[in-house]
């Protein structure tokens, strides 16, 4: 039934005309959204023929205790590089920076233990373990003086590492490192504690749990941002897992931001996490006396941070941490920086200008 003050022959174009502007709006929007999902899908693939072209190879090497360290290798441009990505990560993390440093660098980029296609060592997730292994890796492998750079944990082993065999580091740059927060009297308080420490030690004592993934997807500290929607993202990641027990976790819907700090969860031993959670990743590491040995020159990257409403951490460091750690360093600069704790996803950029400054001031 019509309104009598409309008239058919005059509703009728108006509707083709309101039709065929709602199917143009319906396809720019499902245009968008094809888009949209197709990015945070093939990110990871884009990134990996990019490195791939700039001429990096991977390869595995068995370190002398039998420990198999997977790897990435670029042409030899330039003083040799060793990268040392953050926790839960691997070594294709640093897709972002690596064709720019391939151009003046001598790259390498590994999977620590634990991560990655790299062997997993239980019982020997501890920095000093860890930090020896990287120490002989660089004498068999790359044998001579790296800028080394590490991400998060990745710092940490860093600075052991310079410590440790200063002949063997020329520079370092250390990337948001969680210097003094992953203490024993502070780690509880430390963002990566309730986000993957306590839910990897609360999966490994879980008998009925088997894929750490999708418990790590529902126990975490962030999916709750997502309100009632959480329920739809565990639900998503828990089929995924189901059909796809060997890919990276992949959500359509997120963007790759959030996608790549889960990518390569699914190659992660939570007793690397489990670690930090019973202190023993860091047991016997003083990192005060860490920082003071450490004779290559340095540049800090500080991220942002925050203290949470519960008192957490929300980030590596705090600026006291982050001004103790210069003061502890004898040749150290700090690059406050205005981004998250994943800089060198970030600001790609930056971290390769950084990496320049360094290769300059580096004792030759």
């Amino acid at each position: 039934m019509t309104s009598a003050n409309v008239r058919p022959c005059t509703l009728r174009p108006a509707l083709k005309i309101a039709g065929a502007t709602l199917a143009s709006v319906a396809g720019i929007v499902g245009t968008a959204l094809g888009l949209y999902a197709w990015n945070n899908i093939a990110f990871a693939k884009r990134d990996r023929q990019a490195v791939t072209a700039a001429g990096f190879t991977e390869q595995t090497h068995s370190l002398p205790s039998g420990t198999v360290i997977n790897y990435a290798e670029g042409p030899r441009n330039g003083p040799a590089v060793l990268l040392i990505h953050a926790q839960s990560s691997a070594w294709e993390s640093y897709s972002p920076v690596l064709p720019k440093l391939a151009r003046d660098f001598h790259v390498y980029a590994i999977d620590v233990v634990g991560h990655g296609s790299s062997d997993r060592t239980p019982g020997r997730y501890d920095i000093h373990a860890i930090g020896a292994d990287v120490v002989a890796f660089m004498a068999e492998v790359i044998d001579e003086p790296v800028i080394l750079s590490g991400h998060s944990s990745g710092g940490l082993i860093a600075a052991w590492v310079a410590a440790d065999a200063p002949e063997r580091v020329s520079a370092v740059l250390f990337e948001d490192p969680p210097f003094f927060s992953t203490d024993a009297n502070r780690m509880p308080q430390q963002f990566n504690f309730v986000d993957l420490a306590r839910p990897a030690h609360e999966f490994l004592a879980h008998d009925a749990e088997e894929d750490f993934v999708s418990w790590y997807i529902e126990h975490n500290a962030w999916t709750h941002y997502f309100g009632r929607g959480k329920d739809h993202v565990v639900k998503f990641a828990r089929n995924y897992r189901r059909k796809h027990p060997n890919r990276p976790l992949n959500f359509w819907f997120l963007p790759p931001s959030l996608n790549k700090s889960v990518r390569y969860m699914h190659e992660f031993d939570p007793r690397f996490a489990d670690a930090f959670y019973t202190f023993e990743w860091q047991a016997d590491f003083d990192q005060q006396k860490t920082l003071e040995a450490i004779q290559a020159p340095s540049i800090l990257i500080h991220a942002n941070w925050n203290i949470s409403g519960e008192g957490i951490l929300e980030g590596a460091m705090t600026d006291d941490d982050a001004t103790r750690v210069c003061a502890a360093l004898p040749n150290s600069r700090l690059e406050r920086v205005d981004t998250g704790h994943g800089f060198h996803d970030a600001k790609p950029q930056l971290f390769v200008d950084l990496m320049h400054e360094l290769k300059t001031n580096r004792p030759r």
